[in-house]
């Protein structure tokens, strides 16, 4: 049976998450042959683990209600669920097996929403990072010191202090999250691009 046909017969099973669309040579070394299910199943993950943690900032900006830390991690709070609404949605376009496309085509569009996405959530980690890194800064230096934000804040080391963290923390935390989204979806999107490429050789 070839990669065609095991698509059409998934159509008829009850959207099992296309389980057995991709069982193609070359990706065998893959913890699961079929990278399509592989993403969606890391895209509940992700979701789940960025519910966790919009839970912990919540529990931050009721313990710590201060206006620097709601501004700071308020922002970051808002742009987390936005990614967990844009993850879900992502989950569910993948989950649909439109029969007014052929096979090549829903994978070819599959990829490509994977692909941006992926795109999407590292470069908007660009102006999240500085934010969540001043808010962190700000908590950990009220907590330390005792004082208030704004007393502890106004001398010129800790500004200076802050900015260095910003500037190490920010490529720290996209070269870090660019890694860690390979590993949960770069490295399947890579192996259905294969089979993409496998397809169109066999047509």
């Amino acid at each position: 049976m070839n990669i065609e046909e095991q698509w059409k017969d998934m159509g008829e099973q009850q959207d099992k998450d296309l389980a057995s669309l991709l069982k193609m040579p070359g990706i065998a070394n893959l913890a699961s042959k079929d990278p399509l299910q592989k993403i969606k199943n890391n895209l509940l993950i992700h979701c789940v683990w960025a519910v966790i943690i919009s839970g912990l900032y919540i529990f931050i900006l009721v313990r710590f209600p201060f206006w620097q830390l709601m501004l700071s991690i308020g922002i970051v709070l808002l742009f987390t669920v936005l990614a967990i609404i844009k993850s879900l949605q992502l989950y569910q376009k993948l989950s649909v097996n439109n029969p007014a496309l052929t096979v090549l085509q829903q994978m070819e569009h599959h990829y490509y929403t994977i692909q941006k996405w992926i795109s999407i959530q590292q470069w908007v980690g660009l102006f999240i990072y500085p934010v969540s890194a001043a808010g962190g800064f700000m908590l950990g230096g009220f907590i330390g010191s005792g004082k208030p934000i704004e007393v502890f804040m106004q001398k010129p080391a800790m500004i200076i202090t802050l900015l260095i963290s910003i500037a190490v923390l920010v490529p720290a935390c996209f070269y870090l999250a660019k890694w860690m989204s390979r590993k949960a979806f770069g490295q399947y999107a890579e192996a259905l691009k294969q089979n993409i490429d496998s397809l169109k050789k066999e047509n």
